[in-house]
């Protein structure tokens, strides 16, 4: 630990000592982040404002970034902002603000939502990344304006459009990497007149051979056991015996997407997008740290001898992982009238699938150990309809109102299936009669108005004043459980509970000076009980219909600076209060447990960061996150929240030319977990410091080729599961 973090002050102070130096004028395209305060945003305040004069901490990431750091996903693209910590296990999620949970994190693709009906998470990887033209990230309360979720922050991620005259225009990427490691992806957008244009795209990624690590240790206990193993067997640094681990995992995600615009004039369009997306992961060839005669075997007690045994080594079948699918239908239709600043979304997102397999009885003499198990599905609708108008300069006043409307059906169903290791297999239905086990379901539907007034006070003093009122109502829920005849064991069905949240927000931007803006604000936020805490049950937890929101209020303050024409910083400090939080707890007069608001939380923090430009060829950037937080009240007052990473570093240099950019990064992240706690070992949450680098060249017009790495020092750590260590990439990009 103490090698990682000399070598991550190394790093920094001389990345500190690049950024402080001389240089010449900003060049938004070129920096890294894009933290240019002249840029235009939209996600903050509804409406499209100058970044500087933005009551709020927000960053953007281009397209051009994603091409020239070969990004793979959208939490690849992320990394490296202001407050945010990237899980570096495989298919890692992001935490914003220290919110590890993408329930507290809004996430929408062209101002559409995307959280998903089954725990509002955020499926990363049906997310695709290489028709992205910009993603935005707004911190801080966002209620106000975009309802649930929105606690730690809004994250909107805007695709790419047709060219602006009549033609064709056509992109095409694939890269090839360590792990097996594969990305390819093909875009054409097409104007066929003024008024028409459509685009189609395509995106494949893949891995085969991911080590993730993964592996549940035993403590020893008394008995005799009915097998002795030929060596020892390893332990864990808590004594416990390391009986067996998963192998590799490999994944696939794939999306398709089709669009047609039609433009009535230059101000008013009617555009609709559909998106396919497919996901699946599986783990394969486990790994058993028993040996009898000379042989691995998955099964029956260890002898340790003295009386004491370990096992089985079968516990929990966690040496076979799980086998998981998605299936998401997504349609889309906007209309635009720029002229009268009107804007009205229809969406309907089907989770036609969504669950897992694991096994109940694999075949140990089978190399790909097939056998019967368990499927968990929970597909899930989204219905939703958006609109808003701005009226804009009336008098000191500028307002934004809307309405949203959406509806949300969850499902859940438990079957035992024939072959665990096929997501299609058949039912099994000599266990159960129709195999089916459990069934689960609900609806929610939540009907809102919001409003914002930009009111300027003064020439250099400008208040937002928002407030919007939800009223979301839980119903139809179902509880079914059944004999194994087919009889049912359980019917329980939950009456309809409605609540109604305001969420207002108030911020003032002060305009010191051409280069100086201070801003305040404060904001009440709510995340919408899960349909997946409500009403799901299962093995260990049973559904409360009656768990209500967390809610939070949001304090910050900031300063964003031109310290020169080549050099842009910006400062913010936040403490966000959480109630009712929602938390496990064992449910009276059962062997189970259900999930309550039971707790509160304090979250505190403050953000850094600086970007400069040294010359056209040569820019640097820095950003640090120092963020704490606690448990406050409940059973677990005053409990340090050490999930949340206490420092955050990100820290760049780039090198661009006409033909060549070059580009190295690191990052530094304390450790997630109480120091007392063991390291270097599966379940830890280690710190790292890590540095990565990606090259660019260009070959001709239009076609570059790319190499990467990551992790160039091989540093070996944990994020819970195990993390990949150094890989390689290399790829080409064509366009046209």
């Amino acid at each position: 630990m103490k090698r990682h973090i000399s070598k991550s002050l190394l790093m920094t102070a001389l990345i500190t000592g690049l950024c402080i130096g001389g240089g010449t004028a900003v060049n938004a395209a070129d920096n890294l982040n894009t933290f240019a305060l002249d840029e235009y945003v939209v996600t903050a305040t509804r409406t499209m404002k100058q970044l500087q004069e933005v009551p709020a901490s927000v960053s953007v990431v281009t397209a051009k970034d994603i091409e020239e750091r070969n990004i793979m996903s959208v939490p690849d693209a992320l990394e490296m902002l202001p407050g945010v910590y990237k899980n570096q296990a495989s298919q890692g999620g992001i935490a914003l603000r220290g919110f590890d949970d993408s329930n507290n994190i809004l996430v929408m693709i062209d101002g559409i939502q995307v959280n998903n009906t089954y725990n509002g998470d955020v499926d990363w990887e049906m997310l695709p990344i290489d028709n992205v033209e910009r993603i935005e990230v707004a911190r801080g309360a966002g209620s106000s304006l975009y309802g649930g979720h929105a606690v730690a922050g809004v994250i909107n991620i805007i695709t790419k459009g047709a060219p602006k005259e009549k033609g064709v225009r056509v992109n095409i990427a694939s890269s090839y990497g360590s792990k097996d490691t594969w990305k390819n992806s093909a875009l054409v957008d097409i104007r066929t007149s003024e008024k028409l244009s459509f685009g189609v795209g395509y995106e494949k990624r893949e891995s085969d051979g991911f080590e993730t690590g993964y592996y549940k240790s035993q403590a020893a206990k008394d008995g005799n056991g009915d097998i002795v193993a030929d060596r020892p067997i390893p332990t864990d640094k808590d004594g416990k015996y390391i009986l067996a681990k998963r192998g590799k995992k490999s994944w696939e995600d794939e999306n398709i997407s089709a669009n047609i615009k039609y433009d009535f004039d230059e101000s008013k369009s009617l555009k609709y997008t559909y998106r396919h997306a497919e996901s699946s992961y599986e783990y394969d060839y486990p790994i058993s740290n028993v040996y009898v005669n000379g042989k691995p075997t998955f099964s029956g007690y260890v002898d340790l001898g003295d009386g004491k045994k370990v096992g089985p080594i079968l516990n929990d079948y966690y040496p076979f992982g799980y086998i998981g699918y998605k299936e998401y239908d997504t349609h889309t239709l906007t209309y635009n009238d720029d002229d009268n600043k009107i804007q009205f979304n229809i969406a309907y997102l089907d989770m036609k699938d969504h669950g897992m397999n694991d096994a109940d009885d694999p075949n140990t003499d089978d190399p790909r150990y097939n056998g019967p198990g368990v499927s968990y599905r929970h597909p899930g609708k989204t219905y939703s309809v958006d609109f808003q108008k701005a009226w804009e300069n009336m008098g000191a006043h500028s307002i934004v109102a809307g309405l949203n409307y959406k509806k949300e059906e969850f499902n859940q169903s438990n079957y035992w299936v024939k072959n665990w290791k096929n997501f299609n297999t058949a039912i099994e239905m000599s266990k159960y009669k129709n195999g089916l086990m459990r069934r689960d379901g609900g609806d929610a539907e939540n009907i809102a108005f919001f409003i914002q007034d930009e009111y300027k006070i003064s020439e250099p003093l400008t208040m937002y004043l928002g407030l919007r009122y939800d009223r979301y109502e839980k119903s139809n829920g179902l509880n079914k459980e059944y004999n194994s005849d087919g009889s049912t064991k359980v019917d329980r069905a939950f009456g309809s509970t409605t609540y109604d949240e305001i969420s207002p927000k108030v911020a003032f931007d002060f305009k010191a000076d051409e280069a100086t803006n201070f801003y305040a604000s404060y904001g009440h936020s709510f995340t919408p009980p899960t349909l997946m805490y409500v009403y799901r049950n299962s093995s260990n937890y049973v559904a409360n219909p009656d768990l209500g929101p967390e809610t939070a209020d949001t304090f910050e303050i900031g300063m964003k600076k031109k310290l020169s024409k080549n050099t842009t910083t910006g400062l913010s400090i936040y403490h966000i209060t959480t109630d009712d939080k929602v938390a496990g707890a064992n449910k009276p007069g059962t062997s189970k447990k259900h999930y309550v608001n039971l707790d509160g939380e304090k979250r505190y923090g403050v953000e850094f960061e600086i970007d400069h430009d040294f010359d056209t060829n040569w820019s640097t950037y820095l950003n640090y996150a120092y963020q704490r937080g606690k448990v406050d009240g409940g059973t677990k007052d005053g409990d340090i929240l050490y999930e949340v990473p206490k420092h955050l570093l990100h820290a760049g240099v780039k090198y661009n030319n006409e033909k060549f950019n070059a580009l190295l990064e690191c990052q530094y992240v304390s450790e997630r977990q109480d120091s007392d706690s063991v390291d270097d070992e599966y379940g830890a949450e280690d710190a790292f410091f890590i540095v990565n680098t990606a090259l660019n060249y260009k070959l001709s017009k239009g076609m570059t080729l790319q190499f990467g790495i990551d992790n160039i020092f091989d540093k070996e750590f944990y994020c819970d599961e195990a993390t990949p260590g150094r890989t390689y990439y290399a790829g080409l990009r064509y366009s046209f």
